[in-house]
């Protein structure tokens, strides 16, 4: 009785009781922590900031801290900035890991990025809500924390090795673009409001790293093995590709977008929002001016297809419990809406901004233990993708 139930057992056996090899990890390199190294933006005003970090040893965490002074805020008049805003100011960053090419993504595309690698929803309400304060009438230093989420993601539910700079023979290279204060800041120009007033510049912008030093420099992985004959591999959290934008008419009930022009590799999911830039309320006497560029909505309906084949089909909201069940979090994170009123001033409203994740992949995670890969789809066709 008892051998045929062990037959139906399946499974390695692991002790739960005495403390052995099989269920205990122990770090093999040890490491000091530091977040010593910073490097000043050259531009605070627009333009592009070079981050270079030389060939040395481990590089975890990368962030982008910009920041207003209180003094420089004083002065602010019928302008405005919503939750999130460090994102809104990046027009994009770039990077190149060692003599690799350069990839690209926008200020949205790398917090939808971010949104998305969180496990939680607090932690996504977190990361948005470090990403800048809203910001109306400000007597305090105000700043946004931007973690640039290319090697690490910026949750520590992962596995998390950092990226082996002593294994380069090249540096590596993170570049910003900062959009003008005009095309961030939410100006009031309603009817008998003042010309709106903002700090055209920053105050503070820098880059920062976490770095992992080996305490011996002989455990390193080029003086065990010899790098001209063999290869390094290092998981990344995810790829993304370089973000695509479809400007749609708002009164069209279903419309159909195709993507194309994918990288060569495995596509897990595709990562859509959909964002209002500025619409019109009506009112009275004059209408009020609304823009909330990191509010997103989700799509009521939405169908996924490639080579004629339907995979992803999210209709009557559904989305939202499918992402969540295929998930640890909602593909939400708590936004609040600013909107000015006539003749100067803001009144704001709390919600939700959406988006929705259709994958070609089975879902899954890493964890403390390993990285666990899961095969995409290879794209050699066109995406359709009906919303």
């Amino acid at each position: 009785m008892s051998s045929a139930h062990a037959l139906v057992h399946i499974g390695e056996p692991r002790d739960l009781y005495y403390t052995d090899e099989k269920n205990a990890l122990k770090q093999s390199i040890p490491v000091d922590y530091n977040t010593r190294y910073t490097q000043n933006m050259t531009n605070l005003t627009s333009g592009t900031s070079v981050f270079v970090i030389p060939p040395n040893q481990g590089c975890r965490h990368a962030i982008i801290v910009l920041g207003y002074s209180a003094a420089s805020l004083a002065s602010l008049n019928n302008a405005a900035l919503e939750r999130g805003w460090g994102y809104s100011a990046l027009a994009q960053i770039s990077f190149r890991i060692g003599g690799s090419s350069q990839y690209f993504l926008t200020g949205e595309q790398l917090l939808a990025r971010n949104l998305r690698l969180c496990r939680t929803k607090e932690q996504r309400n977190s990361i948005l809500s470090l990403g800048g304060s809203q910001v109306i009438n400000s007597t305090t230093d105000q700043y946004a924390y931007i973690p640039v989420s290319i090697w690490a993601a910026p949750s520590e539910d992962e596995l998390g090795v950092p990226l082996p700079t002593d294994l380069l023979s090249q540096q590596v290279q993170i570049t910003a673009q900062l959009k003008p204060a005009s095309e961030f800041w939410i100006q009031n120009t309603t009817s008998g409001a003042s010309t709106p007033v903002y700090p055209t510049s920053f105050t503070t912008g820098y880059f920062q790293i976490e770095q992992l030093e080996m305490k011996d420099r002989g455990m390193a992985l080029a003086n065990r093995v010899d790098m001209n004959t063999h290869m390094y591999a290092m998981p990344l959290p995810t790829f993304d590709q370089q973000e695509v934008v479809f400007p749609q008419n708002a009164s069209a009930t279903s419309v159909p977008i195709v993507l194309t022009g994918f990288r060569a590799g495995e596509v897990k999911k595709i990562q859509m929002w959909l964002v209002q830039k500025s619409r019109i309320v009506s009112g009275s006497p004059d209408p009020t001016f609304v823009v909330n560029p990191l509010n997103y909505v989700k799509p009521q309906a939405v169908t996924l297809l490639y080579a004629g084949l339907t995979y992803a089909v999210y209709n009557n909201g559904s989305s939202a419990i499918w992402n969540l069940l295929d998930g640890t979090a909602p593909s939400a994170v708590d936004q609040s809406q600013i909107s000015a009123t006539v003749g100067g001033g803001w009144t704001f409203s709390s919600g939700l901004s959406e988006w929705v994740e259709l994958p070609f992949a089975q879902p899954t995670g890493s964890d403390y233990e390993a990285d666990v890969l899961v095969h995409g789809k290879e794209i050699n066709r066109m995406v359709s993708v009906c919303a």
